[in-house]
This record gives C-alpha cells, structure tokens and sequence, in this order.
C-alpha cells in the first residue's frame, strides 16, 4: 500500500489556507489518522475510474445473518465513496469521524478500483 501521508494538509482559521497537494492513486493506499473528521478530494483525469472504498475496521456484523459483501469490497461494512469516476471529474468526500476506519497501524486505508488517472488530496483532521 502506498503511504499518501506527505499529502495531507490542514487549513486553519486566520491564514491557514492550504494548497492541495495530489497523489497519484492506487488499488490500495492509506493514510495516517488519529480520528477527526477529513476531506478527501479526488480528481480524475481522462480515464473512467472504478469503485471507490474506505475500509472499515471495527464494525461488529448485527445479529443475525450478516450482510454480503458490496462488490469489489473486502468487507460488508466498507463505506462505498463511488461506483464510479468518469473522465475528467472530482468528488469530494467527508468522512465525520474516522475512527472506525483506522486499522491497527494508524492508518484509514483506501481502495481504488481501476485508478488509472485519478488522484487525491487529503485534508484534516478537524
């Protein structure tokens, strides 16, 4: 997995504007988080891009029979960004509180289906 923690910026009040810095996306990346709420800005280039996924880390499945697993997922409680990018498109997502999302290594870990022209900028947490 790519570590995409270099991308992360923090605007703050009085003066803290903060460029957005973009990294080239995988099938699998991640980024450091201690919770908080982030931004993720995501811009595709020329090229359709497929599914988009943040991987849950700490649902328990209800009782009962368990939910099946969104297509290209890993799990049934991975939080589904987008089915899909077109060309030349963005998309921003917030995440409220990113702590169920952060594995045991301190990172939020990201899935890219098809990423071929699609990068993202990282910003938080709040």
């Amino acid at each position: 997995m790519t570590d995409m923690t270099s991308a992360i910026r923090q605007p703050t009040e009085g003066g803290g504007a903060a460029a957005p810095v973009y990294t080239q996306c995988t099938a699998a990346d991640k980024f450091a988080a201690q919770g908080g709420e982030w931004y993720l800005h995501y811009k595709n280039g020329a090229t359709p891009t497929g599914t988009i996924f943040v991987n849950e880390q700490k649902a328990v499945a209800p009782p009962g029979t368990t939910p099946g697993v969104p297509a290209g997922a890993t799990k049934w409680s991975d939080l589904k960004v987008s089915t899909s990018m077109g060309g030349t498109t963005e998309l921003v997502i917030i995440i409220a509180d990113a702590t169920k999302y952060i594995d045991t290594s301190g990172f939020v870990n990201l899935q890219h289906v098809t990423p071929t022209t699609l990068t993202l900028a990282i910003f938080g947490p709040y």
